[in-house]
């Protein structure tokens, strides 16, 4: 079975921040405490601290951590902090070369994935990426976070599910969410 790195923002920038909770924690802790998949998560405020953690997945004692579940604002080819600064999919493809062999990645922010498939084919090589999915525009939290508790369970059992047999699992199991959140697979 697989294991989850996750990495996810704080959503908003007001004096309740560090009052709010994850709201992606819940999902896995449910899988964890259902299934027993193994996961890592941080929440990350900046730009600084998503490269710090980022970077841990270099590191041998992370290498049985083959999804990586990326929560954060998006724009266009791009995600987004809670304070505001942004970096790129060609920017974490040409700072983190090979970060993500072997490894699927999802973005779970909006709009990331709104991109050319030239742009993803570049970020799955620079990274070494096996798979990469996310959405195509801005999608609703209660419908993305019951699409991705699918989603992490169906990739968490599935080693090697490449996005030709997960086009056709979403298709046949979860063609609404799929096409109502406009889900790209790479």
């Amino acid at each position: 079975m697989s294991s989850i790195f996750c990495l996810e923002t704080e959503w908003e920038q007001s004096i309740h921040d560090m009052k709010k909770e994850s709201s992606v924690r819940p999902l896995l802790q449910y899988l964890n405490a259902s299934e027993g998949i193994e996961f890592v998560f941080r929440q990350v405020a900046t730009r600084a601290e998503f490269e710090y953690y980022l970077e841990h997945l270099s590191r041998l004692s992370y290498q049985r951590f083959d999804i990586v579940y990326l929560c954060f604002h998006g724009m266009e080819g791009e995600i987004a902090f809670a304070n505001r600064e942004c970096i790129s999919l060609l920017q974490i493809a040409e700072q983190f070369p090979k970060i993500f062999t072997e490894r699927k990645v999802h973005f779970g922010s909006c709009n990331t994935l709104k991109v050319g498939k030239n742009i993803i084919s570049e970020f799955k090589e620079s990274t070494g990426a096996k798979l990469v999915t996310g959405y195509a525009k801005a999608v609703p939290y209660h419908n993305s976070f019951l699409f991705e508790l699918w989603l992490m369970h169906l990739l968490t059992h599935h080693k090697s599910l490449g996005p030709i047999k997960l086009e056709a699992k979403v298709e046949k199991e979860m063609k609404f969410y799929g096409e109502t959140l406009r889900f790209r697979i790479f």
